[in-house]
């Protein structure tokens, strides 16, 4: 008696043609193809080969449409595109009712496990705070108010008008932000929050392309939350030989998050690893419990949840202003949403990263002591009024608590100087040059923690440029270097160049050293008048690390009276 497992189905579509009348022309367009790009030149290119665009997705960089096959092949090769992803995929909903009747089940102990009415004492109740639902529709009822609604569907003859279509969607939105009966029994986590009801689910499931484009709706109206009841193992997800990273859901669902959406996702139901979304780095990973805190034995398990949440024997909204009851991690997951949505009015100045950490942080260890892949970090509930952490550290969604990494001065200068070094970049892949002491020196000191692309543009500019990098490991015949590994003890280092330099063009200001980007200048040089030997005296005392001796030849000659490529001497202090 589990819900909404995603299942995934290939569709093969098969065209006969009878004599003459399918053409060549005809079999060599491709369908249904997603095409995510890296930049402004990449957008362009798409349209432009795209015979049919069906949908732009500015928010996720993507256009879906028709191709023929020799334009997919040029866009695949292009630099300036991300992924290319073709095959009609669809993912499908499941609903089951459970048999037992209403009268079986206490009201409301799901609501009073995560302790929502702690918020409510605080006078919080969502207000202000918009919540997605990426799900089937949401029907009309008395119990829900401030809900949006719009149709994914692009496949119109797909979409199913009746009431039980409406079904999923609808029990979810109850629990995120249902109104109150008038007993009172029935209430949302959440009930002050606004709702988007995104529905991507029709007569054969839900189509991949309304997913994505469900998810860029939701970039561009700026959602705060987004609950994704839905599900789908790795093995159905991915095609043979697909990387995850090169997934449609993947990549639609990493931009969300970059776009600082907070997304809560179903863990499964079939008590296997958790599925995807929910597995995605980032998302908070739903797993469920029942009435008695034990975990259900549908919910999926693994390293990647992050906490539980009621799911056994929920009541919640019909379609017909009529209560029901479902069990799933389908349902586990609004709870969360809701409770994060209580989080956000209360602290709408705080990151979606320390929103989370407020999630994480404030829960009930269940299961073996600390985080464990059953329960994740525990039982997700309300901290009583100034029982919260105040300021908390952000917790990693998927692991155990660790100590955050403490970013190095290589990392700090990237970080700091990214806009520089990617116009850099750029000009030195245009073949173009740049400025060797105040661009590509300081640069080719993080070498190492520059991005894959940029090293290898780096890397061909220093070939193009004939500079020499002699290192404790690396020599060379154009110059021999003493102390490389111990110049801060020994305090001097000689450079002797097998061609001698001609001394009148060797300058102070020629010579620089960069330690992780920055400069340290505070040493002595002589030349000898014959311009053989080149000698350096640091000045003040060297921290460890990997310094950069850069002589730029700009205005230096040989004793020959020819010009003299860079060098890049590597001094290794331990």
């Amino acid at each position: 008696m589990i819900h909404n497992k995603l299942a995934i189905s290939m569709f093969l579509s098969l065209s006969i043609g009878f004599g003459l009348g399918t053409t060549a022309h005809a079999q060599d367009k491709v369908e249904d193809v997603s095409v995510f790009y890296k930049n402004e030149a990449g957008k362009k290119l798409v349209l432009q080969k795209a015979e049919q665009v069906d949908a732009q997705l500015n928010e996720i960089d993507a256009v879906v449409g028709e191709f023929s096959k020799a334009d997919l092949e040029k866009l695949e090769q292009s630099k300036d595109i991300h992924v290319v992803h073709s095959g009609k995929k669809k993912l499908r909903t499941l609903s089951t009712f459970l048999a037992n009747p209403l009268s079986a089940y206490q009201s409301s102990w799901n609501l009073d496990m995560v302790r929502a009415d702690e918020a409510w004492n605080q006078k919080l109740d969502g207000q202000g705070v918009k919540v997605g639902i990426i799900d089937s529709a949401v029907a009309p009822s008395n119990y829900l108010i401030n809900v949006k609604k719009k149709d994914f569907i692009s496949d119109r003859s797909q979409i199913d008008h009746s009431l039980y279509a409406a079904t999923h969607g609808t029990f979810v939105a109850g629990i995120i932000a249902g109104q109150p009966s008038k007993s009172g029994e029935l209430v949302g986590v959440a009930p002050g929050a606004d709702l988007y009801s995104m529905n991507i689910d029709g007569k054969d499931g839900a189509d991949l392309i309304d997913f994505m484009e469900a998810i860029d709706y939701a970039i561009e109206m700026k959602l705060d939350v987004l609950n994704i009841s839905m599900g789908i193992s790795q093995g159905d997800l991915l095609d043979p030989g697909e990387k995850l990273a090169d997934s449609p859901i993947y990549i639609a669902v990493k931009k969300a998050l970059d776009r600082n959406i907070l997304i809560v996702a179903a863990t499964g139901n079939y008590g296997n690893s958790v599925d995807y979304p929910a597995a995605i780095n980032g998302v908070v990973a739903v797993g469920s419990v029942d009435s008695k805190k034990a975990i259900s034995s549908f919910s999926n398990q693994g390293k990647e949840v992050s906490v539980v949440a009621p799911g056994s024997y929920i009541k919640s909204l019909g379609t017909s202003n009529n209560f029901e009851s479902k069990s799933g991690t389908s349902f586990a997951t609004p709870h969360i949403a809701g409770l994060l949505a209580l989080y956000k009015q209360q602290y709408p100045k705080e990151s979606n990263a320390q929103i989370r950490a407020r999630l994480l942080s404030n829960t009930i260890d269940l299961g073996a002591s600390g985080f464990d892949s059953t329960f994740g970090n525990g039982l997700a509930v309300y901290p009583k009024n100034n029982n919260s952490v105040d300021y908390p550290v952000v917790l990693p969604d998927k692991k155990p608590v660790v100590k955050p990494k403490v970013e190095t001065a290589a990392e700090k200068y990237v970080r700091v100087n990214k806009k520089k070094i990617t116009t850099s970049v750029a000009t030195m892949n245009k073949k173009k040059k740049v400025n060797f002491l105040t661009e590509y020196a300081p640069m080719y000191s993080v070498y190492g923690n520059l991005a894959a692309s940029q090293k290898k543009i780096v890397l061909a500019y220093r070939k193009q440029i004939g500079m020499t990098v002699v290192s404790s490991t690396a020599k060379s015949s154009r110059v021999k270097v003493t102390n490389l590994t111990s110049i801060h003890t020994k305090k001097t280092s000689r450079l002797t160049f097998t061609t001698p330099l001609k001394k009148s063009t060797v300058k102070r200001g020629a010579v620089t050293m960069y330690k992780d980007g920055t400069k340290f200048n505070s040493f002595n040089m002589t030349v000898t008048t014959n311009g053989k030997y080149v000698t350096i005296r640091p000045t003040k005392a060297m921290t460890k690390g990997t310094y950069h001796l850069v002589i730029d030849p700009a205005k230096m000659r040989t004793t020959k009276n020819k010009t003299v490529k860079p060098f890049d001497i590597k001094y290794t202090v331990k």
